[in-house]
């Protein structure tokens, strides 16, 4: 198991982020040029009272050529699964990656916190990946160092740079209110 822990601040209230977050994510995949685009798959509250969200993200970084047959594909995406709590400002999440997924376990939480004295927002991005045995057993030897560096990189700089990049944007969101103003419920998916 690898953890891996990244923050972010904005200056934007909390409440505002996560709703941004929570509600628009999809709209904000424009502004991260890192992806070409956010889906939402499912969006359903839970007996808990949770909100729970599926999206599938898809990379513009796509798997090098000599992948590409081992791995069934080129594109590199994954669907996040996430349980939101309103009133702890959790979101705890699992990922599953398009590539290798029986053998690739990721999860952890975002934690979103008041900062700068309520004018900001400070979100902690905490998570573990875990690599399964076995996973290379259907390749040959000679690819083991470049898919583990094609997922390590995904997993350690790409998901966590794209967090970071999305409450970046959610702080500037369009549609984000005025302190004490309502966001607009999403449409639906």
């Amino acid at each position: 198991m690898t953890p891996f822990h990244s923050f972010t601040m904005v200056k934007r209230p909390v409440d505002q982020i996560w709703l941004v977050m929570r509600d628009h994510l999809a709209e904000l995949a424009v502004q991260l040029d890192d992806l070409d685009s956010i889906v939402q798959l499912e969006r359903s509250t839970g007996s808990d009272g949770r909100l729970l969200l599926v999206n599938r993200w898809q990379a513009r970084q796509t798997i090098p050529a000599m992948l590409r047959g081992a791995l069934g594909g080129e594109l590199i995406s994954w669907v996040d699964r996430a349980q939101w709590d309103d009133a702890a400002h959790v979101c705890e999440w699992a990922i599953t990656p398009s590539v290798l997924p029986e053998h690739i376990a990721c999860r952890g939480s975002t934690r979103y916190e008041p900062a700068m004295a309520g004018r900001g927002t400070r979100v902690t991005f905490d998570g573990s990946f875990t690599l399964k045995p076995g996973f290379l057993n259907r390749l040959p030897a000679a690819f083991e160092p470049a898919i583990l560096s094609l997922v390590e990189n995904i997993v350690s700089t790409l998901i966590p740079r794209n967090l970071s990049k999305a409450i970046n944007a959610a702080a500037g969101f369009s549609g984000a209110p005025a302190p004490g103003q309502a966001l607009a419920p999403p449409a639906s998916p």
